[in-house]
């Protein structure tokens, strides 16, 4: 959970893991941080995070992708 620390502390400020332009980076961390939920790893403590999720979550073609594998209605 360090890690996730960390992160967290790294998305204060930014709209992206890398600043204003959503790259790679982001789409790798949005499915090693969503491992979370399957593995009993709570990330609500981590409010930057958070909403860096709900910003990815929100984009067309991550919700294409979530629904094309059954993770999203």
């Amino acid at each position: 959970l360090d890690r996730f620390k960390w992160v967290d502390e790294q998305l204060a400020g930014k709209s992206w893991v890398m600043g204003d332009t959503f790259t790679a980076a982001d789409a790798y961390l949005f499915v090693v941080s969503g491992w979370g939920a399957y593995v009993g790893v709570d990330l609500s403590g981590y409010a930057h995070l958070q909403a860096w999720r709900g910003r990815v979550a929100a984009r067309p073609a991550v919700q294409e992708a979530l629904k094309a594998e059954g993770l999203l209605k």
